[in-house]
């Protein structure tokens, strides 16, 4: 079973139950906030000393090639304006710039700049090295269960029994 009963709300006296689905959407969102960290203290190193996690979750969201803002707030789930006023920080930074595009109207393509670009090569550079401090800790059979459970849908009643 994966529920236990462990205490009372403290106002009203509703049953509040221990769940192993909270623990790792807890423990899941907890462990991507070390990686990000552990990666911004690697990038601070190779140089980018201004980069913050937010916009470092950003960046990671990007294509390499032509982005949109549009396209890039529905991925992270913001709004066009907040889409803007980050692109226009990364771009201050260096790290981003943005080009019209005749075809597309008004609409702008975001792109990384050669910065940019070094950054992201750093990145997937250091993501390599968790690769290997996660194997040395984890066997594959555990990480590729441990992607399983990442993959997880609780709306696709196919995996459900």
């Amino acid at each position: 079973m994966s529920t236990e009963l462990t205490r009372k709300s403290p106002l009203a006296g509703y049953d509040l139950v221990e769940s192993k689905s909270l623990a790792l959407t807890q423990g899941s969102e907890a462990l991507k906030d070390r990686m990000v960290e552990w990666m911004l203290v690697q990038l601070k190193v190779d140089g980018f000393r201004t980069l913050k996690a937010a916009q470092l979750n950003f960046l990671g969201a990007m294509e390499c090639g032509a982005n949109f803002g549009s396209e890039l707030a529905r991925t992270l789930g913001i709004s066009r304006q907040a889409i803007h006023k980050t692109v226009r920080d990364l771009e201050h930074a260096g790290w981003l710039r943005t080009e019209k595009n005749e075809l597309l109207g008004n609409q702008r393509v975001i792109l990384f700049t050669d910065e940019g670009e070094r950054m992201m090569a750093c990145a997937r550079k250091h993501f390599l090295r968790l690769d290997e401090l996660l194997l040395d800790r984890f066997s594959a059979s555990e990480l590729t269960a441990f992607f399983e459970l990442l993959a997880f849908d609780p709306f696709d009643l196919s995996s459900q029994p």
